[in-house]
């Protein structure tokens, strides 16, 4: 009974190790890459130089690793080639002319939206300067309104003293006033009766 036990825990230990070691190796096995900046890469058919060449690559090519042994990776360049190459020519950055194709890329949608940005701030100060322009003018004109303004009061007020001290006016007034009061008063004041009179 303890034997059957003992070979069920070996056979679900060896099963779980060998569970964890399949998805680390398939992780390992295909992995993007990219050939160093080295200006040739030889392609040997095993991994190392005592085997045959089967092509090269050029700096920066992109690969896939397949596995790994003894200092040589294997690459897989597409569906067809497939080879090894020493270990230290394999990069998994991008090579300095790919990553140089990229700056050059970003660069340029850069200076594009620098030059948009330059036409915006270019149109906002005329924008700016035009309604500055407008402004000023607005000014003057509420200005030059208000100096018209204190003008028209000072002439409006020299007339009306001017008006009331001409000596027609003044007159007019004074006959005004005493006509209204002679009608006036006689009727505010009681009249007395006649009876009154005679006695």
């Amino acid at each position: 009974m303890f034997s059957i036990f003992r070979s069920c825990c070996r056979r679900l230990f060896l099963l779980s190790l060998l569970l964890c070691w399949l998805p680390a190796q398939a992780q390992t096995e295909q992995q993007p890459a990219f050939i160093s900046d080295n200006l040739v890469v030889y392609l040997h058919s095993g991994p190392g130089n005592q085997y045959r060449i089967v092509g090269t690559l050029t700096a920066g090519s992109e690969v896939i690793k397949l596995a790994e042994q003894d200092g040589y990776v294997q690459i897989q360049v597409d569906e067809a080639r497939s080879g090894w190459i020493p270990k230290e020519n394999l990069s998994f950055t991008p090579g300095i002319r790919s990553q140089l194709t990229d700056l050059q890329s970003r660069f340029e949608q850069q200076s594009v939206r620098l030059t948009e940005l330059e036409q915006l701030s270019s149109e906002g100060q005329q924008a700016l300067q035009r309604l500055t322009l407008e402004r000023d003018q607005a000014q003057a004109e509420l200005e030059q309104l208000k100096r018209s303004n204190e003008r028209l009061s000072k002439e409006l007020d020299a007339q009306q003293a001017s008006f009331w001290q001409q000596p027609m006016v003044l007159g007019g007034a004074i006959l005004l006033f005493g006509l209204l009061f002679g009608l006036i008063l006689p009727k505010l004041i009681p009249q007395r009766r006649n009876s009154e009179r005679w006695m």
